[in-house]
């Protein structure tokens, strides 16, 4: 159990053959509540279900704040 209800509810180490991390994430997706938010890193940008770091806008900086929270992340 990790504190403020970010516990480990499931792992799953894979299955034989070649299969992305976001269809393998979208094959399991099901075992979860339907609200359950994830958090990983920028191969899952778009999946509404995953929390991931904010990309830099082409020729422009990210705020100070936007840097902070952009972390590398994995789930």
């Amino acid at each position: 159990m990790l504190p403020n209800g970010k516990d480990i509810v499931d792992i799953e180490a894979g299955k034989p053959g070649k299969t992305s991390d976001i269809n393998f994430f979208r094959e399991t997706q099901e075992k979860f509540h339907q609200e359950q938010k994830f958090t990983g890193d920028r191969a899952y940008v778009g999946e509404p279900a995953i929390k991931t770091p904010k990309k830099k806008p082409k020729n422009q900086e990210l705020t100070s704040k936007e840097k902070s929270g952009s972390g590398r992340a994995s789930i």
